[in-house]
């Protein structure tokens, strides 16, 4: 009994904080910070809507009571320096091996981003805040040596990857527990059909509105469901992993296509895959970017 409990223990212990390859959390580093230079690149097209008291923000007095009250807006001066704030950080978290700092500072203005307006803030801006801290406090790479003498790898412990992996799991799975739980998922068959008209509706929404039966959009509806409920297997047995990347990549280009504005949110969820991936093909993919930028360069 206690040495099966010892075995747990260190096998939980290893899985967390094992060396692996530095390859999957510098991917997802730059990536992520992709994301976030797309959704800024989008947001600041029009920067004084939502930064200035051009734009319409709730105050501290007609705030709803749990949010906290709202950071101060900036002035009109003072936009032109935010966006360097962002960008230049940015570039640097996506570009360069020195980012811890520049990941303090996205995370600072994740976090003004996030309060100075809380109303028009989505669920893709609390990942940001989360995961640029995870960057910016992430342990260094570290060159540890080969048996055989031969020169060192780089590897850095599990855990930053882990809290990724996890955290993706986590919000998928319950994603679909939430639609079952406090959902009327299960109770009628034309949630789905209801939810793509209106606000969120797109042209191919539409379209797909007047071409396709009310059964159709049942069917997808409880695929969606029964994905959600079934990803973390699909990701943790590997022998699934094929037909979760699959499934994953063409459940995030359907709700890109039928939902106005979601591909910000869309394009932020599959950086998340990159952890699932294979070191091989993140290798490769480096090396093909790599001949890409030096065909440009000569």
């Amino acid at each position: 009994m206690v040495s099966d409990l010892k075995a747990t223990g260190n096998f939980l212990l290893n899985f967390w904080f094992e060396p692996i390859d530095v390859i999957k959390f510098d991917t997802f580093r730059r990536f992520f910070a992709l994301t976030f230079l797309v959704y800024m690149a989008a947001w600041f097209r029009h920067p004084y809507e939502w930064l200035t008291s051009e734009g319409f923000h709730f105050t501290a007095e007609t705030k709803q009571w749990f949010h906290i009250n709202p950071f101060p807006l900036l002035p009109h001066w003072a936009v032109p320096l935010f966006a360097l704030l962002v960008f230049c950080p940015t570039f640097v978290v996506i570009f360069s091996k020195r980012y811890r700092l520049a990941a303090v500072i996205l995370l600072a203005v994740a976090i003004y981003i996030q309060n100075v307006d809380n109303v028009s803030s989505f669920t893709l801006n609390k990942f940001y805040i989360v995961f640029f801290a995870l960057i910016a406090v992430s342990p260094q790479p570290q060159l540890i040596s080969l048996p055989d003498g031969s020169n060192g790898v780089l590897r850095q412990s599990a855990w930053p990857v882990r809290v990724i992996q996890a955290t993706t799991l986590i919000q998928y799975f319950t994603a679909g527990t939430c639609k079952v739980l406090h959902g009327n998922w299960l109770q009628y068959s034309d949630v789905l059909w209801t939810q793509v008209q209106g606000l969120y509706c797109t042209e191919i929404a539409a379209w797909l509105l007047r071409i396709l039966p009310l059964e159709a959009w049942s069917i997808m509806m409880y695929g969606a469901l029964i994905f959600e409920l079934v990803f973390p297997l699909l990701f943790m047995v590997k022998r699934l992993r094929i037909f979760g990347w699959i499934s994953t990549i063409g459940f995030l280009i359907i709700i890109t296509l039928t939902m106005y504005q979601l591909f910000y949110f869309t394009f932020q969820l599959l950086s998340f895959l990159v952890v699932f991936a294979d070191e091989r093909f993140l290798y490769s993919l480096r090396k093909y970017y790599a001949r890409l930028i030096s065909q440009f360069q000569s």
